[in-house]
């Protein structure tokens, strides 16, 4: 019996509304029947609401935001809000990925508050979670995602029927063109899982994804360690070819 399993897009800061049509219309001519992953992609604010009008295009595609404030509404210049995201169909938000986390100088418990609005909303969540280099070397890997995890679920009673990703992300790993390999992935990912059975999930159904330089090459291998259930992409997603070689993988 196959996994339930996601190939998510994170664009970043990439693509100009033409590039991102362009890129959106070279995926609705491919097969998409050759995995049964759902494919979300994560384009940049300016992108987002134009793409959504696709969902009805491509029912196997949905569309995530890549942040969200943890305000609901104000004097906050630059920030998006849940109403906003939840006004144009957004399904789901990426949060606290490492580039917000160690750039933007979010906190756990920004994150925190994040994690809990997007619960109460009609989003899901994709809480990236993941370890420094100096983390790694000095055996702090397990204290780190743990700290990660029970402080982003802090505010949640899980009585809500949701999906939530949770994606592993070594933060050395990201954009470096080298990922983890197979044994630490697995290590870690158990190690999540062990977490996550220690929290009295209830109606919420959390499935687990890896980050951090996935291609073509390595998607297969990583995917097929027990618990992994997709990945959260970012280089290779911005090749519609690259990305679809990796989708048709898992």
């Amino acid at each position: 019996m196959s996994k339930t399993s996601f190939c998510i897009a994170n664009w970043k800061m990439n693509k100009t509304i033409q590039e991102a049509t362009d890129y959106i219309e070279k995926i609705n001519k491919m097969d998409l029947s050759k995995s049964s992953a759902k494919m979300i992609i994560c384009p940049s604010y300016t992108n987002l609401n134009d793409l959504i009008r696709y969902e009805n295009k491509i029912n196997k595609i949905t569309f995530g935001a890549q942040n969200v404030s943890s305000e609901n509404k104000g004097s906050f210049t630059g920030e998006v809000s849940i109403s906003m995201l939840e006004s144009i169909g957004c399904s789901w938000v990426i949060i606290g990925h490492s580039e917000r986390r160690l750039i933007m100088q979010e906190k756990d418990s920004e994150i925190a508050r994040k994690i809990e609005l997007v619960y109460n909303s009609t989003l899901n969540p994709i809480l990236c979670i993941g370890e420094t280099s100096a983390e790694n070397k000095n055996g702090e890997t397990h204290k780190v995602l743990e700290r990660q995890i029970n402080t982003a679920f802090e505010y949640l009673d899980f009585e809500n029927n949701k999906e939530i990703l949770i994606a592993y992300e070594p933060i050395w790993a990201i954009g470096t063109g080298t990922a983890a390999d197979r044994k630490s992935i697995e290590s870690n990912i158990k190690i999540i899982k062990n977490i996550i059975n220690n929290i009295n999930t209830k109606n919420c159904n959390i499935y687990l994804l890896y980050g951090g330089s996935v291609d073509e090459n390595n998607a297969s291998d990583i995917f097929s360690i027990d618990d992994v259930n997709g990945f959260l992409i970012g280089t290779s997603s911005l090749d519609v070819e690259r990305f679809y070689d990796i989708y048709r993988q898992i």
